[in-house]
């Protein structure tokens, strides 16, 4: 290769790199550890301090840390820095490891320049799946999730180059880290290893010796033909529905019918290594969802219901997006940008919940039978309208932004108005995909000016707002095991309720077991005596949760005069058959002698923005005059 065409050759690649580091940095802002990253906090302190730990609701009738060896490796890290740094430096590993490992996938199975714009699709579609609410691919906080994925595609990369060996055992570290991922996966890789070799049939032969070990005791086999039991069945469809498909909504089901056009679509005209990839993902996708409608929707089998094999759609979903940007793509270079629009219209519409998508779908579809002789005149008016209702549906969408945006008083720091806007899909893709476009067009010399004087002056302020924590969740994980932060030290095995929900402000910060929150359940369908025991601890605190919702429901004067009342009080603190939390949390100044005070300081301002106070339940029972022990309602 010349000298000239090497130099290119490495300008395109660091162009290429940075232009994927923005993406990552502008979509996929650290919010701290919230969402399931919570969740990894308490299993990785569980393995440090498990006397404070095993009897919190979430631990106290099995761990699903268990199952992965992520806290384990947290819980060691935390001799080195902080959590809240550990989970930050722990988000950007696994985002650097899905995009790599996306791109050494998409780099075997894809042609040059479509293999970019198939990771662009990756990086800046929704990555929503499943019940979108809750699940996404790449997600930016630190679960095993992220870096299971990774090994995963890892897998996959190596399968599509003929290193089979090398790939499974890229499935075995992705098992060790997230099973459920990896077993979706495998839904997957198994029809394209058939499709490779039918020999690889031979592995239904594993079904017999699994049939048999659910008629023993082995765990978790045991419960392969256990049906969940009525009551610890209404718990599980309550706290977990995403098990079952039948409590998916619309939205949910909209995705899962777009990814199984585009992917039946890509399968005939995508190059044929990616196109049989899609295939496998299609067989996969009615393997997962048939057996978890059959085996958990119809038969309420416990086991299969653990599996979750809907989850086989995080994979399918990563190939249709990266599908999307292979078509547009396609579609770009023969000169039908209209036809591109067609498709950009139906994956927005898709995102909205809205059905009519298949209206535009269809016209993709059938557009070069129905207008390949038209006149081009009626082409560019079909575009020009798509482009119009991509525009309408962005301007909607912002005006419905503005309102959150300005209740948080235009702070940017409160709500990240700029990354809410730039995470929809016309943005989101539509920009990065005009950079490229506008590189490819360019000389070397101006090549070089868009990387000096654009590209890096965007990373570094992507750099600089990428750590999008609210002040709240910033203060919360600055101050890590500060059992005193409300002036006297809590016990060491004291049970504290948070009301509101300030996750993980009681396992972080006072470094104490949480009574109960709606997140401890995420685990109910492993094991039952979770799901019992969290009635118990609810209706401890179930009028004290609604009181609260009331109070921040009204306008500030009024909730800033806001108590709960004496009942919810003694609800709550009563002595009674079943336990009650040592210690409660409440942003109200109540009647009842407080045990302590928080103030929090809001950064900007340097003012008070919100006071907790601290109340010892054996104290509340003395101020309400209450000896008697009272059943809880």
């Amino acid at each position: 290769m010349p000298l000239d065409q090497k130099r290119t050759f490495s300008l395109d690649t660091i162009a290429g790199c940075l232009l994927a580091g923005l993406v990552l940095l502008y979509l996929r802002r650290y919010m701290g550890i919230n969402h399931d990253a919570a969740l990894y906090l308490g299993q990785a302190l569980l393995e440090r301090w498990p006397d404070i730990f095993q009897s919190d609701l979430f631990f106290a009738h099995g761990s699903q840390g268990s199952y992965t060896a992520l806290p384990w490796l947290v819980s060691r890290a935390f001799d080195l820095a902080t959590p809240g740094t550990v989970f930050l430096v722990g988000t950007v590993i696994g985002l650097l490891c899905f995009t790599a490992a996306s791109w050494f996938f998409l780099h075997a199975v894809l042609p040059p320049r479509q293999r970019y714009w198939a990771l662009l699709g990756v990086l800046c579609l929704p990555p929503a799946y499943g019940v979108v609410r809750i699940f996404s691919y790449g997600e930016p906080f630190l679960t095993s999730r992220p870096l299971a994925e990774a090994f995963c595609l890892f897998g996959l990369g190596l399968l599509a180059r003929k290193r089979t060996m090398l790939g499974i055992f890229c499935a075995g570290i992705a098992l060790l880290l997230h099973p459920l991922q990896a077993l979706a996966a495998s839904l997957i890789a198994w029809p394209w290893l058939v499709m490779q070799n039918r020999r690889w049939l031979h592995a239904l032969w594993l079904v017999i010796p699994i049939t048999l070990l659910g008629f023993t005791d082995i765990a978790p086999f045991r419960d392969l033909f256990q049906p969940i039991d009525t009551t610890w069945l209404a718990d599980v469809r309550g706290f977990t529905g995403q098990l079952f498909l039948g409590t998916w909504n619309a939205a949910d089901f909209n995705v899962l019918a777009f990814d199984a056009f585009i992917l039946t679509y890509a399968w005939r005209k995508l190059p044929t290594k990616f196109g049989t990839w899609c295939l496998s993902a299609l067989i996969g996708l009615a393997l997962g969802m048939s057996a978890n409608l059959i085996l958990v929707d119809w038969l309420n089998l416990t086991l299969p219901a653990a599996l979750q094999l809907w989850r086989v759609h995080w994979l399918a979903h990563l190939f249709a997006m990266a599908s999307v940007a292979a078509l547009l793509y396609h579609d770009l270079n023969n000169r039908e940008p209209a036809r591109a629009f067609c498709l950009g219209l139906a994956l927005i519409l898709v995102r909205n919940a809205s059905w009519p998508w298949l209206l535009f779908a269809a016209l993709y579809v059938a557009w070069l039978r129905l207008l390949g002789t038209t006149p081009s005149l009626v082409k560019r008016t079909l575009g020009l309208t798509c482009v119009l209702g991509m525009l309408t549906l962005f301007a909607v969408y912002a005006a419905n932004e503005w309102l959150p945006f300005r209740m948080a008083h235009y702070r940017l720091e409160l709500y990240a108005v700029d990354r809410r806007l730039l995470v929809f899909p016309l943005l989101a893709l539509g920009l990065p995909l005009i950079g490229v476009m506008v590189w490819e067009r360019c000389s070397r010399a101006w090549r070089r000016v868009m990387l000096f004087l654009a590209l890096m002056p965007l990373l570094l302020a992507g750099m600089i707002r990428w750590d999008a924590r609210p002040p709240m969740v910033t203060s919360i994980e600055n101050n890590p095991f500060r059992p005193n932060m409300f002036g006297p030290t809590i016990p060491r095995y004291a049970h504290v309720f948070w009301v509101g929900d300030l996750y993980p402000s009681v396992w972080l910060t006072l470094h104490r077991a949480e009574f109960f929150s709606v997140r401890q359940l995420a685990g109910a369908i492993f094991n039952r005596g979770t799901a019992v025991e969290a009635h118990q601890r609810l209706d401890r605190v179930l009028l004290a949760m609604r009181e609260d919702l009331y109070c921040q429901q009204q306008p500030l004067k009024q909730r800033e005069a806001c108590q709960l009342d004496d009942e919810a009080m003694r609800i709550a603190c009563q002595p009674g058959p079943t336990r009650r939390p040592d210690y409660m949390v409440l942003p109200y100044h109540q009647p009842q002698r407080a045990a302590g005070r928080w103030d929090f300081i809001d950064p900007a301002t340097g003012q008070p923005a919100v006071s907790y106070w601290l109340y010892s339940c054996a104290q509340v029972m003395d101020d309400l005059d209450i000896h008697a022990p009272v059943q809880p309602r």
